[in-house]
């Protein structure tokens, strides 16, 4: 009897393990931007802390106006940093954006693809994806169009309905609503990712209504399987909040450090963890068909040739 497949969460979590090599390069890329991001603040605010009396302020307990009086200072200056780590962030979306066609022809493979065999997907789905990009920009944007409007009607409700409740209980179901649909849409196009890999897609406006049709002929097992892992993400960021709330003081700057880049790590293998399974889920339900071999024709015999001296 032939061994029964893993489920497609387990079967996902095995490909990210067996693939783990690209969480950890991932990893460590985000590393290296973010504290590129943030040398010329902390230099700055060591020229400024180093010497003054309120350091201590901040290095055994949080204070809020300290904090801000900090903020506001000539030489820190944190508004004029925030352009510097948008760029930092913005790169590292592009760099994602990048490899997402080499890390899904990896996990769509059985075996592991070169380095060649890599990055020659990532550049030859790079363009494809920022198309797709621009679709699910627009369509992002018209659904934050409608939660600006819910959310004005729900700030009349609070004011002039005679409920009193009704203005915040609109907004809160709203408010979910659109983040339910947000999911729904960012799960559309990771399966219009997948399918476009897959396949080896080139016009994205078809495989994005394609993508469409398939994703909710399927949501149910779709959606379960998104949002399990997702789950997952927001109890390892609750966990690490909670621990470093109850056990991690002020100046153990090095623990808070490490606990971060745990939560940061968790993160970036669920979100990993979701697209090696969405690739298993496509691999199963759209198996690749190896063409049929034809059997190998046989040449016929030749007459044998007469003896010598025979008539």
């Amino acid at each position: 009897m032939a061994a029964r497949e893993p489920g497609i969460v387990l079967g996902g979590w095995r490909v990210l393990w067996h693939r783990q090599s690209i969480l950890w390069w991932v990893y460590v890329v985000n590393l290296l931007l973010a504290v590129f991001a943030t040398l010329p603040l902390m230099l700055r605010l060591g020229r400024v802390l180093n010497s003054s009396l309120v350091a201590d302020r901040l290095y055994h307990g949080f204070d809020l106006p300290t904090f801000f009086e900090l903020a506001s200072h000539p030489d820190v200056a944190l508004a004029a940093q925030l352009p510097g780590s948008i760029l930092f962030a913005i790169v590292f979306f592009v760099f994602m954006l990048f490899l997402t066609g080499g890390i899904l022809e990896s996990y769509r493979r059985e075996q592991k693809p070169s380095r060649g065999e890599f990055f020659g997907a990532c550049g030859a789905f790079f363009w494809r994806f920022v198309r797709l990009l621009i679709f699910m920009a627009i369509i992002v944007g018209l659904l934050l169009l409608v939660a600006t409007r819910i959310q004005r009607w729900s700030d009349s409700l609070a004011a002039e309905s005679p409920i009193e409740k009704l203005g915040f209980w609109v907004e809160v179901g709203s408010s979910l609503l659109v983040l339910l649909v947000l999911m729904c849409v960012r799960l559309w196009f990771d399966m219009a990712q997948v399918r476009a890999v897959a396949e080896d897609e080139r016009k994205m406006r078809r495989t994005m209504l394609t993508a469409f049709k398939l994703t909710f002929s399927n949501f149910g097992t779709l959606f379960w399987m998104y949002l399990r892992i997702s789950l997952v993400a927001w109890a390892g960021l609750l966990v690490g909040f909670r621990v470093w709330l109850r056990f991690v003081r002020p100046e153990m700057v090095w623990v808070s450090f490490l606990l971060q880049q745990v939560v940061i790590l968790i993160w970036l293998g669920t979100r990993l963890w979701q697209r090696a399974s969405e690739t298993i889920w496509y691999r199963r339900a759209y198996p690749v068909t190896a063409p049929a071999i034809a059997p190998p024709t046989i040449p016929p015999e030749a007459p044998a040739a007469p003896l010598a001296g025979t008539t």
